[in-house]
């Protein structure tokens, strides 16, 4: 009988550890998936501002294009 309430306890035992250990797990995976969500975002962003920085070198770049023409247009002789 003794034998019997023994294994009864460590079995509930080991079932409170097997449910902490689950609790866990889900824990974690809510923090994984969260971080893998910023990191996605993250990642995003730098796409985007590499973008804008790419759009405003070309934008300066045709400015001074402009700028150029008119300087020489200025400087050709007027007919």
């Amino acid at each position: 009988m003794d034998q019997l309430i023994q294994w009864m306890v460590a079995r509930k035992a080991l079932l409170g550890i097997a449910s902490l250990l689950m609790g866990i797990a889900i824990v974690l995976a809510g923090i994984l998936h969260a971080n893998q969500q910023t990191a996605t975002a993250t990642s995003k962003l730098a796409a985007e501002r590499a973008r804008a920085a790419q759009i405003d070198q070309d934008d300066k770049a045709a400015v001074e294009k402009i700028r150029e023409r008119n300087r020489e247009k200025a400087a050709a002789p007027q007919k």
